[in-house]
């Protein structure tokens, strides 16, 4: 007998996936989301901090972005009655692609609906974020420099 899966909590995102990838003149972190599209904060940071603690969250990289999803969790615990209804992510909490732009991702804090991660870059690089949907997905493009042209 298959048993279903739980529904989320109305509002809530629970990550599914976190990927990265390089591509020619790039390199791409996704986060895949279940549920509504959480709102997203993107910025540089001089050091990432764990959410609640205050803590330094240690990356890789000489340039530290902020990524943090208002109404995102990786675990639904809080929001259900009964604690067999909760939904988790059960993926890697700290990624090391080691990429030209793109070093270390990790989990930064999971506090009262606010997802946070830390990015270490080799680089300040423009990141480009867009939302796709089915699933949703919020994809952060990390440009690679442009070596420069002599005349």
């Amino acid at each position: 007998a298959q048993t279903a899966t739980p529904e989320l909590p109305e509002g809530v995102a629970l990550l599914r996936a976190v990927r990265a990838a390089r591509h020619p003149g790039y390199d791409r972190l996704v986060f895949e989301f279940e549920g509504s599209a959480p709102q997203i904060d993107v910025r540089y940071v001089d050091q990432v901090v764990e959410d609640p603690t205050g803590d330094p969250v240690p990356l890789r990289g000489e340039e530290f972005l902020s990524v943090v999803f208002h109404g995102a969790t990786l675990d639904t615990t809080p929001q259900v009655l009964d604690s067999r209804q909760a939904r988790r992510y059960t993926g890697p909490q700290r990624l090391a692609p080691g990429y030209p732009v793109l070093k270390e991702v990790a989990v930064a804090g999971d506090f009262e609906s606010v997802l946070s991660f830390g990015v270490g870059l080799e680089y300040r690089s423009e990141p480009q974020v867009r939302r796709l949907t089915a699933p949703v997905r919020l994809v952060i493009d990390f440009p690679h420099r442009t070596p420069p042209t002599h005349s």
